[in-house]
Protein backbone atom coordinates (compact mmCIF):
# COMPACT_ATOMS: atom_id res chain seq x y z
CA UNK A 1 0.00 0.00 0.00
CA UNK A 2 2.94 2.07 0.93
CA UNK A 3 4.15 1.43 -2.39
CA UNK A 4 0.72 2.70 -4.42
CA UNK A 5 0.72 5.43 -2.49
CA UNK A 6 4.02 7.25 -3.47
CA UNK A 7 2.89 8.48 -7.07
CA UNK A 8 0.28 10.51 -5.36
CA UNK A 9 2.59 11.94 -2.65
CA UNK A 10 4.98 12.82 -5.33
CA UNK A 11 2.34 14.63 -7.57
CA UNK A 12 1.39 16.70 -4.58
CA UNK A 13 3.71 19.35 -4.84
CA UNK A 14 2.93 19.81 -8.49
CA UNK A 15 -0.43 20.14 -7.59
CA UNK A 16 0.37 22.92 -5.55
CA UNK A 17 2.32 24.89 -7.92
CA UNK A 18 1.12 27.68 -9.89
CA UNK A 19 1.68 28.54 -13.29
CA UNK A 20 2.74 32.29 -14.45
CA UNK A 21 1.06 33.78 -11.49
CA UNK A 22 4.21 36.28 -11.38
CA UNK A 23 2.79 37.27 -14.71
CA UNK A 24 -0.37 39.19 -13.33
CA UNK A 25 1.29 41.04 -10.85
CA UNK A 26 2.97 44.38 -10.06
CA UNK A 27 4.17 44.64 -6.48
CA UNK A 28 3.56 46.65 -5.15
CA UNK A 29 0.51 48.02 -6.94
CA UNK A 30 -1.23 44.07 -6.90
CA UNK A 31 0.23 40.80 -5.62
CA UNK A 32 -1.57 37.23 -5.70
CA UNK A 33 -1.19 34.62 -3.17
CA UNK A 34 -1.83 31.04 -3.07
CA UNK A 35 -3.55 29.99 0.41
CA UNK A 36 -3.33 26.78 0.84
CA UNK A 37 -1.82 23.66 -0.24
CA UNK A 38 -1.81 21.13 -2.29
CA UNK A 39 -4.81 23.48 -3.89
CA UNK A 40 -3.39 26.74 -3.86
CA UNK A 41 -6.29 28.50 -3.24
CA UNK A 42 -5.82 32.04 -4.89
CA UNK A 43 -6.08 35.87 -3.55
CA UNK A 44 -5.26 38.32 -5.72
CA UNK A 45 -5.96 42.02 -4.32
CA UNK A 46 -4.53 45.45 -5.51
CA UNK A 47 -4.08 48.83 -4.13
CA UNK A 48 -6.40 51.60 -6.07
CA UNK A 49 -7.08 54.97 -6.11
CA UNK A 50 -9.99 54.31 -4.09
CA UNK A 51 -8.89 51.85 -1.78
CA UNK A 52 -7.67 48.59 -1.85
CA UNK A 53 -10.22 45.35 -3.69
CA UNK A 54 -9.37 41.63 -3.35
CA UNK A 55 -10.64 38.93 -5.86
CA UNK A 56 -11.28 35.76 -3.59
CA UNK A 57 -10.57 35.08 -0.21
CA UNK A 58 -8.66 31.72 -0.15
CA UNK A 59 -8.91 28.14 2.28
CA UNK A 60 -6.61 27.25 4.65
CA UNK A 61 -4.71 29.98 6.25
CA UNK A 62 -5.91 32.62 3.86
CA UNK A 63 -6.62 35.23 7.01
CA UNK A 64 -2.59 35.01 7.95
CA UNK A 65 -1.62 35.30 4.22
CA UNK A 66 -3.51 37.84 3.68
CA UNK A 67 -2.40 40.39 6.46
CA UNK A 68 0.79 39.73 5.45
CA UNK A 69 0.44 40.48 1.49
CA UNK A 70 -2.15 43.49 2.74
CA UNK A 71 1.18 45.05 4.65
CA UNK A 72 3.57 44.38 1.14
CA UNK A 73 1.27 47.06 -0.64
CA UNK A 74 1.29 49.29 2.46
CA UNK A 75 -2.23 48.28 3.75
CA UNK A 76 -4.17 46.67 6.42
CA UNK A 77 -7.56 44.48 6.36
CA UNK A 78 -9.42 47.63 7.95
CA UNK A 79 -8.21 49.53 3.80
CA UNK A 80 -10.03 46.87 1.90
CA UNK A 81 -12.98 48.26 0.37
CA UNK A 82 -14.18 46.22 -2.05
CA UNK A 83 -14.48 41.83 -1.83
CA UNK A 84 -15.30 40.39 -5.21
CA UNK A 85 -15.82 36.44 -5.28
CA UNK A 86 -16.01 34.56 -8.25
CA UNK A 87 -17.90 31.96 -6.01
CA UNK A 88 -18.47 30.92 -2.52
CA UNK A 89 -16.94 27.30 -2.02
CA UNK A 90 -15.33 27.21 0.88
CA UNK A 91 -11.85 27.34 -0.59
CA UNK A 92 -12.44 30.56 -2.11
CA UNK A 93 -14.38 32.27 0.93
CA UNK A 94 -11.94 31.45 3.88
CA UNK A 95 -10.71 35.17 4.73
CA UNK A 96 -14.09 36.84 5.07
CA UNK A 97 -13.99 37.70 8.95
CA UNK A 98 -10.16 39.68 8.07
CA UNK A 99 -12.04 41.78 5.92
CA UNK A 100 -15.74 42.31 7.16
CA UNK A 101 -15.74 46.25 6.77
CA UNK A 102 -15.43 45.44 2.76
CA UNK A 103 -18.41 45.57 0.97
CA UNK A 104 -18.92 41.84 -0.69
CA UNK A 105 -19.65 41.69 -4.76
CA UNK A 106 -20.85 38.62 -5.99
CA UNK A 107 -24.10 37.54 -7.88
CA UNK A 108 -27.59 37.59 -6.85
CA UNK A 109 -27.44 34.11 -7.31
CA UNK A 110 -24.05 33.32 -5.54
CA UNK A 111 -25.43 35.30 -2.44
CA UNK A 112 -27.70 33.42 -0.57
CA UNK A 113 -25.10 30.41 -0.99
CA UNK A 114 -22.13 32.79 0.43
CA UNK A 115 -24.41 33.28 3.22
CA UNK A 116 -26.17 30.11 4.05
CA UNK A 117 -29.60 30.83 3.16
CA UNK A 118 -28.78 27.87 0.27
CA UNK A 119 -26.94 24.95 -0.15
CA UNK A 120 -24.27 23.71 -2.78
CA UNK A 121 -25.57 21.16 -4.76
CA UNK A 122 -22.09 19.55 -5.45
CA UNK A 123 -21.31 16.22 -3.76
CA UNK A 124 -17.87 17.49 -2.04
CA UNK A 125 -19.41 20.58 -0.83
CA UNK A 126 -22.37 18.93 0.71
CA UNK A 127 -20.09 16.08 2.44
CA UNK A 128 -17.80 18.90 3.43
CA UNK A 129 -20.79 21.06 5.14
CA UNK A 130 -21.84 17.74 6.76
CA UNK A 131 -18.82 17.13 8.59
CA UNK A 132 -16.96 19.90 8.95
CA UNK A 133 -19.39 22.62 9.08
CA UNK A 134 -19.97 26.31 7.01
CA UNK A 135 -17.00 28.52 6.33
CA UNK A 136 -19.28 31.54 5.22
CA UNK A 137 -20.67 34.37 7.23
CA UNK A 138 -24.43 34.83 8.41
CA UNK A 139 -26.98 36.58 6.96
CA UNK A 140 -26.21 40.46 8.38
CA UNK A 141 -22.85 39.98 8.82
CA UNK A 142 -21.44 41.36 6.06
CA UNK A 143 -21.96 43.84 3.80
CA UNK A 144 -23.02 42.13 0.70
CA UNK A 145 -23.97 43.95 -2.65
CA UNK A 146 -24.80 41.42 -5.20
CA UNK A 147 -25.53 42.08 -8.58
CA UNK A 148 -27.16 40.57 -11.52
CA UNK A 149 -25.80 41.44 -14.76
CA UNK A 150 -22.50 42.22 -16.27
CA UNK A 151 -21.71 45.10 -14.47
CA UNK A 152 -18.75 47.64 -14.16
CA UNK A 153 -17.48 49.07 -10.78
CA UNK A 154 -15.29 52.11 -11.24
CA UNK A 155 -12.52 52.69 -8.36
CA UNK A 156 -10.27 55.81 -9.53
CA UNK A 157 -8.89 55.22 -12.24
CA UNK A 158 -9.30 51.13 -12.70
CA UNK A 159 -12.26 49.15 -13.54
CA UNK A 160 -13.47 45.98 -12.27
CA UNK A 161 -15.98 44.55 -14.64
CA UNK A 162 -17.78 41.95 -13.56
CA UNK A 163 -19.56 39.11 -15.91
CA UNK A 164 -22.10 36.31 -14.86
CA UNK A 165 -20.39 32.81 -15.66
CA UNK A 166 -22.98 30.44 -14.40
CA UNK A 167 -22.49 26.29 -14.44
CA UNK A 168 -19.79 25.88 -11.52
CA UNK A 169 -22.01 27.15 -9.26
CA UNK A 170 -25.45 28.48 -9.95
CA UNK A 171 -24.27 32.33 -9.24
CA UNK A 172 -20.45 31.93 -10.29
CA UNK A 173 -18.85 35.09 -12.16
CA UNK A 174 -15.73 36.33 -13.20
CA UNK A 175 -13.84 39.66 -12.88
CA UNK A 176 -12.05 41.36 -15.75
CA UNK A 177 -9.26 43.40 -13.79
CA UNK A 178 -6.51 45.08 -15.11
CA UNK A 179 -6.24 43.14 -18.52
CA UNK A 180 -6.12 39.89 -16.11
CA UNK A 181 -9.34 37.70 -16.38
CA UNK A 182 -10.42 36.27 -12.97
CA UNK A 183 -12.56 32.82 -14.39
CA UNK A 184 -12.55 31.19 -10.35
CA UNK A 185 -13.41 27.56 -11.25
CA UNK A 186 -14.60 27.49 -14.51
CA UNK A 187 -11.30 27.00 -15.87
CA UNK A 188 -9.02 23.71 -14.04
CA UNK A 189 -5.85 22.50 -14.75
CA UNK A 190 -4.38 18.75 -14.72
CA UNK A 191 -0.43 18.73 -14.85
CA UNK A 192 -0.85 15.67 -17.47
CA UNK A 193 -3.22 17.23 -19.70
CA UNK A 194 -3.43 21.01 -19.33
CA UNK A 195 -6.36 23.54 -19.20
CA UNK A 196 -9.67 22.07 -19.33
CA UNK A 197 -13.39 23.46 -18.36
CA UNK A 198 -14.35 22.72 -14.83
CA UNK A 199 -13.92 19.67 -12.73
CA UNK A 200 -17.02 17.78 -13.03
CA UNK A 201 -17.22 16.36 -9.68
CA UNK A 202 -17.24 19.47 -8.15
CA UNK A 203 -19.21 21.53 -10.45
CA UNK A 204 -23.35 22.07 -10.57
CA UNK A 205 -23.88 22.07 -14.52
CA UNK A 206 -21.09 21.05 -16.58
CA UNK A 207 -22.76 21.95 -19.67
CA UNK A 208 -23.95 25.42 -18.39
CA UNK A 209 -20.27 25.94 -17.40
CA UNK A 210 -18.98 25.18 -20.68
CA UNK A 211 -21.56 27.65 -22.87
CA UNK A 212 -20.91 30.17 -20.08
CA UNK A 213 -17.56 30.14 -20.64
CA UNK A 214 -17.69 30.42 -24.66
CA UNK A 215 -20.09 33.04 -24.19
CA UNK A 216 -17.61 35.18 -21.53
CA UNK A 217 -15.11 35.28 -24.10
CA UNK A 218 -17.13 36.74 -26.68
CA UNK A 219 -18.39 39.28 -23.73
CA UNK A 220 -14.99 40.38 -23.44
CA UNK A 221 -13.88 40.97 -26.49
CA UNK A 222 -14.05 44.55 -26.78
CA UNK A 223 -11.45 45.05 -23.77
CA UNK A 224 -7.89 43.85 -23.31
CA UNK A 225 -7.60 41.04 -21.74
CA UNK A 226 -3.61 39.31 -21.37
CA UNK A 227 -3.97 36.47 -19.01
CA UNK A 228 -6.68 34.44 -18.13
CA UNK A 229 -5.98 32.96 -14.41
CA UNK A 230 -8.46 30.30 -12.46
CA UNK A 231 -9.13 30.60 -8.67
CA UNK A 232 -6.00 28.29 -7.49
CA UNK A 233 -3.11 30.51 -9.53
CA UNK A 234 -2.85 28.72 -12.42
CA UNK A 235 -2.97 31.68 -15.50
CA UNK A 236 -2.85 31.31 -19.24
CA UNK A 237 -2.77 33.45 -22.50
CA UNK A 238 -5.89 33.57 -23.82
CA UNK A 239 -5.25 32.34 -27.51
CA UNK A 240 -7.75 30.79 -30.15
CA UNK A 241 -6.72 26.97 -28.95
CA UNK A 242 -6.96 28.12 -25.11
CA UNK A 243 -10.27 29.11 -25.42
CA UNK A 244 -11.36 26.28 -27.83
CA UNK A 245 -9.75 23.33 -25.29
CA UNK A 246 -11.29 24.79 -22.30
CA UNK A 247 -15.07 25.81 -23.59
CA UNK A 248 -15.61 22.13 -25.72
Amino acid sequence: MKLRALPLLALLPLAACTLNLRQVQDPPRSLAIPTAHPWSSLVYLARTDSGVVVFDLGWTGAGRRLRRVLRQVGATPHEVRAVFLTHSHRDHVNAWREVRGARFHLTAVEAPLFVGEARHRDLPSRVAERVFGRRGPRPGEVEVRPFGADTAFAFGADTVRAFLLPGHTAGSAAYLFRSVLLVGDAIAYNHLTGFQGAKRIFTRDVQQSRASLASLFGRVRPYEVRWVCNAHGKCARPDSAFVRKVTR
